[in-house]
């Protein structure tokens, strides 16, 4: 069977994931004031999901297009991606205030951000391939 175009966004968006959980653990690692309470859940959390969507894209190729097992990977990883980026911005909430108001001088603070900011398109954008994509036929058919 050819792959389609769903094929490609799932696996764009598995590598979204994946570079939007190395920003988040990048993120963290910056400066022990800024790090994840929890940076190892969360980077394994994008890492799953790309795994995840992965394997929904090969059960597609199996399956045939808009299987269950393709849609509830799909599911799963969007639910992870989600909570990667819920994680890497919510813990920076107060950091982000404090850069935009008083303190504005912090070189590190500024260098977390970015890469909160960063991390979380990445996620962002590859939970709307996954969206995309399960509308998308993801093997042409005979």
């Amino acid at each position: 069977m050819k792959k389609a175009i769903g094929f490609y966004l799932t696996l764009v968006a598995a590598v979204l994931g994946i570079a939007g959980a190395v920003l988040a653990s990048y993120s963290s690692s910056l400066s022990t004031e800024n790090a994840l309470t929890n940076g190892n859940l969360v980077l394994m959390a994008g890492i799953i999901g790309a795994v995840l969507a992965c394997v929904g894209a090969g059960a597609s190729r199996r399956q045939g297009n808009h299987n269950p097992v393709t849609a509830i990977t799909v599911l799963a990883a969007i639910a992870l991606y989600s909570y990667t980026y819920g994680q890497c911005v919510l813990q920076r909430i107060l950091l982000i205030a404090g850069l935009f108001s008083y303190n504005s001088g912090n070189t590190v603070g500024w260098s977390v951000f970015y890469a909160t900011v960063a991390c979380a398109v990445c996620m962002i954008v590859g939970c709307i391939l996954l969206i995309v994509s399960s509308f998308c036929k993801t093997v042409k058919e005979a």
